[in-house]
């Protein structure tokens, strides 16, 4: 009984093992492109962390960077990073960091975060940089993140592309996402094509005025999603800027020309009565049809020349 109940023991042991690194391995696979568990990011949003916290949090699973730049400012506003979670955010600005050949495989690099105020009232741009220390600038790269997203959603590219000689990486939110500020925004234009042309320059004509601010004669535009059509919105006005555009799965929503854009009527006036002592003979297989619906098989059977009618001509 005593060899049994080892023979036994030792075959759970095996299992657990077994399950615990099937376990790892399934961890491992979803860790590689999500830096936070379900948990994790449940506990996050349920704790409120600040956006800045937050930014910080994403930017810390940058390889060689020990501690990330995060600048202080959330929009207009100051942001005092609330949220227990390791690591801290600063609670003062912490404009750049710099990494050096003991921690840094790749050289020295410069990471700074920095919010850049734009004209116009609360108009400004969260910038996130990565520079090499000691070499000239050749080229420049801007990266656009898609909509409802942040600079963040970059975190897994920022080292490895920022490893080619003479390039600076920038990342921008743009205007109204991320920890960019959020003005006022109304369209003003009539028809549909003015009012898309205006939506596109609110995000563009915030780009170029980066540019400018940061003397960026030609650069490299990226483009993800929602930014890879702003991206190209960007390109159509103000060309003579770009060395390159990339598109990385660019994303752009046209109307549907098949669309009814007339107001819906108002439902008719329902009770729990006439739901249940409607006339069947109005019904087809149980279902009622629209008596506005010129479309509807239904009332085109009760027209004379309708599809039914010919189609039993057809047959007679």
């Amino acid at each position: 009984m005593r060899i049994e109940s080892k023979s036994n023991s030792t075959m759970a042991a095996q299992d657990a093992k077994e399950k615990d690194h099937e376990e790892v391995a399934a961890q491992g696979r979803f860790a590689k492109w999500f830096p936070l568990s379900a948990k994790a990011g449940l506990d996050q949003w349920w704790a409120n962390l600040s956006p800045m916290a937050t930014e910080h949090r994403v930017l810390s699973f940058i390889p060689y960077l020990q501690r990330p730049p995060t600048h202080t400012q959330t929009g207009a506003a100051s942001d005092t990073g609330t949220g227990t979670d390791a690591p801290f955010p600063p609670k003062h600005a912490h404009d750049h960091t710099t990494s050096d050949s003991r921690t840094d495989p790749y050289g020295l690099r410069r990471w700074n975060s920095q919010m850049v105020a734009l004209s116009g009232k609360d108009r400004a741009l969260n910038e996130f940089s990565v520079e090499r220390l000691g070499e000239h600038v050749e080229h420049n790269l801007v990266m656009l993140h898609g909509y409802g997203a942040g600079l963040g959603f970059f975190y897994r590219n920022f080292e490895s592309i920022s490893r080619a000689e003479g390039w600076k990486v920038y990342a921008l939110d743009l205007l109204g996402m991320g920890r960019s500020s959020r003005p006022n925004f109304k369209i003003h234009a009539k028809d549909n094509e003015s009012k898309i042309a205006e939506a596109e320059s609110w995000f563009v004509d915030a780009l170029e005025e980066w540019r400018i601010q940061r003397g960026l004669e030609r650069f490299t535009l990226l483009g993800h999603s929602l930014g890879g059509y702003l991206a190209v919105a960007y390109a159509l006005k103000y060309p003579g800027h770009l060395n390159k555009l990339i598109l990385a799965s660019p994303v752009g929503i046209p109307e549907d020309p098949y669309a009814v854009n007339d107001d819906l009527p108002d439902p008719p006036e329902s009770t729990i009565a006439n739901e249940f002592t409607q006339d069947a003979a109005e019904t087809r297989d149980g279902i009622q049809a629209s008596a506005t619906d010129e479309n509807n098989f239904m009332n085109q059977a009760k027209k004379k020349g309708s599809f039914f009618h010919t189609f039993d001509s057809a047959l007679y």
